[in-house]
């Protein structure tokens, strides 16, 4: 194997003995991980028919480990690693190095790009065997998956231009970095494309989180390198010296954590999810310990949204069925389903049945984004109930709204508002559209079925005491001719607020569309 490169066909035993060689691991041992299981169905439900394997790449995150520890170890590790590509188109080695050089070839470089599905980096060291990968996503489903956190990975394989829509994954080495680590620079891979920041290496991550926490890592015995994990103020830390700011959410139950991803999933921000895995295989549970992942993802499998059991309130994010994330353990865009006992049942097969039970929510946050999520919810909640007062006052029949909130981009929020209510708003779109906003908004749809009724923003770079709502569009005369007739008399008994702003926004004549 001594070329630069080789194209065979696929297989899962094909891609397992590739894996074994390049990474000097034991054929028994790859087979028996659970990223071989994983691969295997990921593989079969894209459709993959070829790899182009590519030898001596030289790939800086792990470049970066290398020489951070491994360069000086007394055994000899690779610095150099082998890049499997996939296809889901069938060629030759022969066909292949026709595009190389002959311009008359059966393959073309067209071809190439549309059968493309992504790569894998085979680091070559025992055990930790999965470097940065790029993998397309499973389909969308007409709409039910949704990958928000997408970029665009280009990628030069021997002068021939391909690209996937993915966001980079690796497996944790366990000497220079933890599942924590993992996750971090999983979601690095996003935010660094939303926030322009540099993305750090796997051991640039462990450095910094573990420069400034001396009394973290007396309690728990570790050191630098090799690590064995970080806490979650060393994570916190890790986030900072990135130039983003942690934003911590406790997470008691799926109503909070599925509203809290989904808001912030919804702008390309990915979060990392901290729980507790037990094994539940039996009666006699046990915890297996704490696992951090990087949440990519998630699936509205719910046709309608599940009205909140205490307050009624009933949001979109609570159609969420499924979380997708960056797993170390297991692959890229790894389900997370919820069952009956509110915790999520992970794809850790081999293992028994293994459920996580969700701790906390971390989101790495451009420092200019100071509103967090929960203000605007207890907004909403609040003006939810003022409604559902007035539609029983009034005997109204306008059924309860489903809420959508999220946070969103000024460039974003206008480009979608331009091409959805160009027909309704006609020429007063014009004056929503030409209003100076900040850079970054919470934006609050309320739907009567399928149709908005109500579109709000609020300003996500404020302060939570000042007036946040900065515009809002009434697209329903029912629900407008409502809270025309209510609200003069409602508002002068609320109390100074975020409701108060909404309220006062509402009040004014305005024309229906």
């Amino acid at each position: 194997m001594d070329t630069a490169f080789g194209v065979v066909d696929y297989s899962v035993d094909t891609l397992v003995a590739l894996l074994a060689e390049s990474s000097n691991t034991n054929l028994d041992v790859v087979r028996g991980k659970m990223h071989r299981v994983y691969f295997e169905e990921y593989f079969r439900a894209l459709g993959t028919q070829t790899i182009v394997i590519e030898r001596d790449y030289v790939d800086h995150d792990y470049l970066e480990d290398y020489a951070a520890y491994y360069v000086r170890c007394f055994q000899e590790y690779q610095r150099k690693t082998l890049r499997l590509h996939f296809f889901s188109n069938t060629f030759t080695e022969a066909e292949f190095k026709g595009l190389l050089t002959d311009d008359a070839s059966v393959l073309r470089s067209e071809d190439l790009q549309g059968g493309y599905l992504g790569f894998i980096i085979v680091k070559p060291l025992p055990g930790a065997i999965i470097g940065r990968s790029c993998l397309k996503t499973y389909p969308d489903e007409n709409g039910r998956r949704h990958f928000p956190i997408l970029r665009t990975y280009e990628i030069s394989l021997f002068g021939l231009k391909l690209a996937v829509e993915s966001l980079a994954f690796q497996q944790q080495d366990t000497v220079v970095a933890a599942c924590a680590t993992s996750a971090l620079w999983a979601c690095f891979q996003g935010t660094g494309k939303r926030f322009q920041h540099a993305i750090p290496s796997p051991v640039e991550i462990t450095q910094a989180a573990t420069d400034h926490v001396p009394d973290d890592l007396l309690a728990t015995g570790a050191r630098t390198l090799p690590n064995a994990g970080l806490t979650p103020t060393q994570m916190a830390f890790a986030i900072r010296a990135a130039t983003l700011e942690p934003h911590v959410v406790r997470t008691p139950d799926p109503y909070i954590l599925n509203s809290t991803l989904y808001a912030y999933l919804r702008c390309g921000i990915p979060s990392i999810l901290l729980f507790q895995l037990f094994d539940v295989t039996d009666t006699d549970q046990h915890q297996m310990g704490g696992h951090a992942v990087a949440v990519t993802g998630f699936s509205l499998g719910h046709e309608v949204s599940q009205p909140h059991s205490m307050t009624g309130l009933q949001l979109r994010s609570s159609r969420i069925d499924k979380l997708y994330a960056h797993d170390d353990q297991i692959g890229p865009f790894a389900r997370m389903t919820f069952n009956e006992a509110d915790a999520l049942d992970t794809s850790w097969a081999g293992r028994g049945r293994v459920e996580g039970r969700p701790d906390l929510v971390l989101i790495p946050l451009y420092h200019k984004i100071r509103i967090p999520y929960e203000v605007i919810h207890d907004a909403i909640l609040e003006l939810d109930s003022v409604m559902a007062w007035i539609r029983e006052t009034l005997d109204s029949q306008l059924q309860r709204p489903e809420w959508d909130i999220y946070l969103t981009t000024v460039s974003e929020y206008k480009k979608d508002i331009h091409s959805r209510y160009r027909a309704k708003l006609g020429t007063t779109l014009e004056d929503f559209l030409v209003e100076s906003l900040p850079k970054y908004l919470w934006r609050v749809t309320a739907f009567h079925g399928h149709e908005a009724a109500l579109d709000m923003v609020f300003d996500a770079t404020g302060i939570a005491q000042h007036n946040l709502v900065l515009q809002t569009i009434r697209l329903n005369p029912e629900l407008e001719a409502m809270l025309q007739a209510a609200l003069p008399q409602v508002v002068s008994r609320v109390p100074e607020g975020q409701l108060k702003n909404i309220l006062l926004q509402l009040v004014p004549e305005q024309a229906v569309v």
